[in-house]
């Protein structure tokens, strides 16, 4: 198994729910969130639901479930998949 494939069969939403983060509001197809990475107070963070990707849009970044656990965890990819197969 390689490492996106794996990291792609999660989706960004369940991520981000199984960490108690919700979308403060759902369009057709995305969830706008207050941004995990950053204090905020109106919601800039997207998850697209389809493609499975998110954008920060304070940041100007964006990427895959990997990249975000990356972030989030300040770990590099190696140790992102871990967490994301143990579920922590």
């Amino acid at each position: 198994m390689t490492v996106i494939p794996y990291s792609n069969r999660i989706s960004i939403r369940d991520f981000l729910a199984w960490r108690g983060i919700q979308p403060k509001y759902e369009r057709n197809g995305y969830g706008m969130y207050l941004s995990p990475l950053r204090e905020e107070r109106t919601p800039s963070f997207k998850v697209d639901y389809v493609q499975n990707l998110w954008y920060d849009f304070g940041l100007g970044e964006g990427g895959t479930l990997l990249t975000l656990v990356m972030r989030l965890e300040r770990c590099d990819n190696r140790e992102a998949v871990r967490r994301l197969q143990n579920g922590e």
